[in-house]
Order: structure tokens, then sequence, then C-alpha cells
């Protein structure tokens, strides 16, 4: 006698829900009912969006209905509240309460802005002030700029470029000088790649002008930004990324900053047939290609354990990342788990296929499909956001 799918809830509307449900849909067959619970209606993809105020047109979104209906998932616009594991239901922001056979969490990290006086930079939307800042550079009033990380859980990555699209956009205007500083706690410039690809970062800051400064940021006032320990740069305005804290989900463990705990095999632990990817989940680092790579193991574990061939293997986290840098660019990457120094690369040249930003197995050559569609080309284009 046939048995009876399993369902599947996916929650999340971001690139490791997405990611999720493509590989759920290539793994397991029809062994799976797979419904996708987001209250968004697109896809915004974060490592674009901060090239809004540099190029329009750039950002990238794709509606959710498309998606999921290329991946054979249901669509719920809800947004999931708590979770009851011993009865295996879903509470939604709605009040309605959804049975599942196994739940994926792929909801993303709260963004927390914590540099008192900065401007967030979050993508699209803080674009304007960008914009009115560097207007105001181009009519002689050059200001003082500081690009600033705070302690915690980030992803700095995106604040890197925005110090260099805005160092790349004065020179092509040949306005300056205009004091940048990248102000952050790391060792170096995006230490987390390794030696190799900080010593390419920091090239790229000093080619741009931008001065790197090793230091954790407290606040901006009066034009004074206060550093820890006492010091203090003299800057008009700052652009602070967010701190990132966990969801925080009723019925599911967290830790003290609310990620949900996991194993090498996504399932979160005390929670059973429950599971969480990326930044909802408490692997140090937050970034969207290593969240595709936990939803692939997550999905790989699930389609195995529904029946389908497939070997489950435990998350091995390898970081690529595509630098946008002006009209430069550089892939980098990294296997975390290796510490010997070829690990780390910076290149020029395409180190993945396609080489879209958001390094994906499944989501990456969907999206591109996505993009040749919408430009009416049928044939394969690559990633034309960096050209």
């Amino acid at each position: 006698m046939e048995q009876p799918r399993r369902h599947v809830i996916v929650a999340g509307g971001g690139p490791a829900a997405v990611e999720t449900i493509l590989a759920l849909q290539a793994l397991s067959g029809q062994r799976l009912e797979v419904e996708l619970l987001a209250p968004n209606a697109e896809l915004a993809l974060a490592p674009y969006e901060v090239m809004a105020p540099f190029r329009e047109g750039h950002e990238r979104r794709y509606p959710l209905t498309r998606i999921a209906s290329d991946a054979g998932a249901g669509l719920v616009a809800d947004s999931i509240s708590g979770v009851d594991p011993e009865r295996h239901v879903v509470i939604t922001r709605s009040g309605a309460e959804r049975s599942y056979d196994t739940l994926v969490v792929a909801v993303g990290a709260r963004r927390v802005d914590t540099v008192a006086g900065a401007h967030p930079f979050r993508g699209a939307r803080d674009a304007g002030r960008l914009k009115t800042l560097l207007a105001e550079s181009d009519s002689g009033r050059h200001v003082r700029v500081a690009f600033v990380v705070p302690a915690g859980v980030t992803w700095p990555l995106p604040l890197y470029e925005l110090a260099l699209h805005t160092a790349a956009w004065l020179s092509e205007r040949g306005i300056g000088p205009v004091p940048l500083t990248f102000v952050s706690p790391e060792s170096d410039p995006l230490a987390v790649f390794g030696r190799s690809v900080s010593e390419e970062v920091a090239s790229l800051l000093e080619q741009h002008g931008v001065t790197f400064l090793r230091a954790h940021p407290v606040r901006l006032h009066e034009r004074r930004l206060l550093l820890m320990g006492g010091d203090e740069l003299e800057v008009d305005v700052a652009f602070a990324v967010p701190r990132l804290e966990g969801p925080r989900i009723a019925g599911l463990p967290c830790d003290e900053d609310g990620f949900l705990p996991i194993d090498e095999f996504g399932r979160v632990r005390g929670a059973a047939d429950v599971f969480a990817a990326g930044d909802a989940a408490d692997f140090p680092v937050k970034q969207g290609g290593l969240a595709a790579q936990q939803a692939d193991v997550i999905a790989q574990r699930i389609s195995a354990d529904a029946g389908a061939d497939v070997e489950s293997s435990p998350f091995s986290p390898v970081l690529r990342a595509r630098l946008f840098a002006g009209r430069e660019q550089r892939y980098l990457h990294r296997e975390l788990e290796d510490e010997r120094e070829h690990a780390s690369i910076a290149s020029a040249d395409a180190l993945w296929s396609p080489p879209y930003k958001l390094a994906g197995q499944y989501i990456a050559p969907y999206l591109t499909r996505l993009d040749e569609e919408r430009a009416g080309d049928p044939g394969p284009s690559g990633d034309r956001a960096g050209q």
C-alpha cells in the first residue's frame, strides 16, 4: 500500500527557505508534500541591494508565488509565531495552527541597530541617505564618512562594498578629497575569509583611499565617533550594518542570543523533527551561501528519511562570496574547517558556476534562469550585475 506523503513546512521567505524547497524537489521525488510559510510576497536578495545607490535596477527581487509553484510547493502568506513540538504544530501570526511531520525554520535573524547616531545600512531602503550624502559631496560639501561594524554577530561584507562603491563613485566624478574610514572590530579586513583574502581586501581598500581602523565603535555624537577605550574619530556621518539576534521562537530552544541550536545535520537540539537553516541557526557565520549549504544538508536528511536514495552528509562549511568593489570584483573562497593558507582564495576570475553572488547549489542556477527570462536571453549569461 502506498505510504502517505510526509508534510514538510518550510518557514521563511529568504534564500535559505527557497534553497530548501528547491533542494527537496530535486532530491525527494514525490515523497513529500511541501508548504512554504512566508509573510513576504517577494524574495529580495540582500547581496545585490547594496548596489542600489550606485546602479539602479540591479536589485534582485523574485515573486514567491512563481518560486513556490516551480518548486512544487504550496505557499501560505503568513509567518511563524510559535511551535508546539509535542503536537507537531506551528502557530502562525494570524493565530492559525498548521500540522507538520517535519518543520524547517529558515526565518532569518532580527536586525538590531547598536551604534547610536549612525545611519543603519540594511539595503536598498536605506539608499536614499547615501544618495543625499553623495549629492552633497558632488556640490562641493566634502564630509568625513565612516563605515562602521558593531561588535557582536554581524555580516560585514556589504559594508565593505558600500565603502568601495562610495570611493569609486567619488573618484569617477573627481570629487575629493573625501575622508573615508572603515571601522571594525575585526583583526583584519574580512578576517573570516583567512589571510589571503584579508590581504587582497586590504589592498582594495588602500587603492580606493579607504582607511581601515581596527576598533570597537560605540556611538556617534557631535561629529565624533566614540571608540571603546575612550579614543575618538572625527566624522560627519556614519553608516553601520546592524547586529544580528536570533528569532527566539516560542516553544523552541534557543541560546542566549535567540539563535536555534543545531547539530551537524541542521536538526534543532531538543525538538524532534525540527530543523533550522540560515541566520536563525546558531552557526556563528551568517551568510547566504552558507545558509544555502545548510539547507542542502537538511534537504538531504529529510529526503533520505522519506526513503529517497540520497546520501546524507553533515554540514562542512565553505564560504564563498563575490565582492563588488566599484568597477572591480573579487571572488572570495574559504573552507572554514581548513586552517591551511591555501584554503583562503581571492580571485578576479569566477571560482564557481554559475557565478551568482548568492552561491547556492539549487538557488543560483534557478535564479539565473529567471534573470535570463526577464532579460529575454535564452542562453547562459552569467551574472550581469557585476559587469
